[in-house]
C-alpha cells in the first residue's frame, strides 16, 4: 500500500516541475551559464564606468594582422630599455619567466618547455643569436603583443616587469 503512494508523490512532483518554468524554480543554478565570459588571451576586455583604471604608458598600438606586426617589432627595436640589468631585476625576470615563459620555452629557454614540446613548430629557443641580437625594445615587443605562434602577454605581465623578462633573457639566458 505504501508503493502506490510513493509512485504518486514522485509523479506529482515531476508534474510540478514539469509545469514550473526551470527559471523560476531554481535562478540560482543559471547564473554560472549566464555571465560574461573572457578568454585569457582576448586583447580587450570592456569595463563599467566604476572600474578602477591600470596604468598604460605604452604608445605602441596593437598591430591588426601580420603585416602590422612585423613592421611593428622592427619599430619597437628604437625603444630603449628603461630597466637597468642589476642583480634585483635579472631576479624579477628570473621569477616572471618561471611563471609565464618557462612551460613552453623550457629552463634554459631552448624552446623544449613540456608545453612547448606539443607544438608543430618549436617555440623559439631565446639562447639563439637571432634573438639574443635583437634590440632590447624587440624582444619587448614580442612579449607585449606576441608573434605568429606566441601569445601576447601585456594584459597578463605588468609594462615594467616585461622589461625585467628581457633583461633576464639577454643577460642570463644569452650567456648559458
Amino acid at each position: 500500500m505504501k508503493r502506490p503512494a510513493a509512485l504518486l508523490c514522485i509523479a506529482g512532483l515531476v508534474l510540478v516541475m514539469g509545469v514550473i518554468p526551470r527559471s523560476s524554480a531554481l535562478p540560482w543554478d543559471e547564473d554560472m551559464r549566464n555571465q560574461p565570459s573572457v578568454k585569457p588571451q582576448e586583447s580587450q576586455v570592456r569595463t563599467n564606468a566604476s572600474s578602477v583604471p591600470t596604468r598604460d604608458k605604452e604608445t605602441i598600438p596593437t598591430p591588426a594582422n601580420i603585416g602590422e606586426l612585423v613592421v611593428a617589432r622592427l619599430t619597437a627595436g628604437e625603444l630603449q630599455n628603461p630597466v637597468r640589468a642589476t642583480p634585483e631585476s635579472l631576479n624579477m625576470g628570473r621569477s616572471l619567466y618561471e611563471v609565464h615563459c618557462r612551460t613552453c620555452h623550457g629552463d634554459q629557454g631552448r624552446g623544449d618547455g613540456p608545453v612547448g614540446l606539443k607544438f608543430v613548430v618549436a617555440p623559439m629557443d631565446l639562447t639563439m643569436d637571432y634573438v639574443q641580437f635583437q634590440p632590447d625594445g624587440q624582444i619587448f615587443f614580442t612579449i607585449s603583443h606576441g608573434s605568429i605562434a606566441m601569445p601576447f602577454y601585456r594584459d597578463s605581465i605588468p609594462e615594467d616587469d616585461r622589461w625585467h623578462v628581457v633583461n633576464y633573457i639577454k643577460h642570463v639566458l644569452g650567456q648559458k
